[in-house]
């Protein structure tokens, strides 16, 4: 189960509203980013923009989409199956607000719990999941129901905060756990571990700071001889 923190209407009001203003600015994204994991926003905006180049018909979930800010980095006139996903209705309504002024009138919005999602095995050709592992009480969970949704072949894309590499991200963390923002502290050979044991191959895309981003991808279906 998702942490309460983040299905809170004022929890989604006051830090759920700043940091999807904050990523609106890159100056402002840029020194956030800086001051609590060590890497500026160009790694995360980067990662993001792997839905801006999936081809027309293919199918993206993002969860948890939060206001809508991996949903900017499509391109007009894409054409693709964007469901964007999230435990709080707040931040479903905010990124339905950015939806209808950005002209993507074809995403869908579901409100779930990542570790449970109403959706069929293989639905989807990328998954991403931007800023939620490390605040999940089960990151493991989660990481399975993202390879369950994905296709054989698929990407699954997702950043993780590390525990251990920088000292100021650490205790920004540890206090957040207080308040049941976070989840348990991880490193990197354990957040490896969510995704293989989930079934999925990996490769380190970018490391900066305490973030890594891990692009996964689900192996195609053998066929038979």
């Amino acid at each position: 189960m998702v942490s309460g923190a983040w299905g809170n209407r004022w929890f989604a009001a006051t830090v759920g509203a700043f940091y999807d203003w904050a990523m609106q600015r890159q100056w402002v994204a840029d020194g956030y980013l800086r001051l609590i994991v060590g890497d500026d926003a160009l790694g995360l905006l980067g990662a993001m923009d792997a839905v801006a180049v999936m081809p027309d018909g293919s199918s993206i979930l993002d969860v948890p989409c939060g206001g809508g800010i991996t949903l900017r980095r499509l391109c007009p006139g894409q054409r693709v199956r964007y469901v964007a996903a999230d435990i709080s209705p707040a931040m479903l309504t905010r990124a339905r607000r950015y939806a209808g002024a950005g002209g993507n009138a074809t995403v869908e919005f579901v409100e779930c719990d990542v570790t449970g999602m109403p959706f069929g095995d293989g639905e989807f050709d990328l998954v991403v999941c931007f800023s939620g592992l490390h605040c999940l009480p089960d990151p493991a969970a989660a990481v399975r129901e993202l390879a369950r949704c994905v296709r054989p072949g698929g990407r699954v894309i997702a950043d993780v905060a590390l525990h251990g590499q920088l000292r100021r991200c650490d205790a920004f963390m540890t206090f957040g756990r207080r308040f049941g923002v976070f989840g348990p502290p991880a490193t990197l050979s354990e957040a490896w571990g969510w995704f293989t044991d989930a079934g999925l191959t990996t490769t380190t895309q970018h490391r900066a700071g305490a973030l890594v981003y891990i692009d996964a991808k689900r192996p195609a279906q053998a066929t038979n001889s």
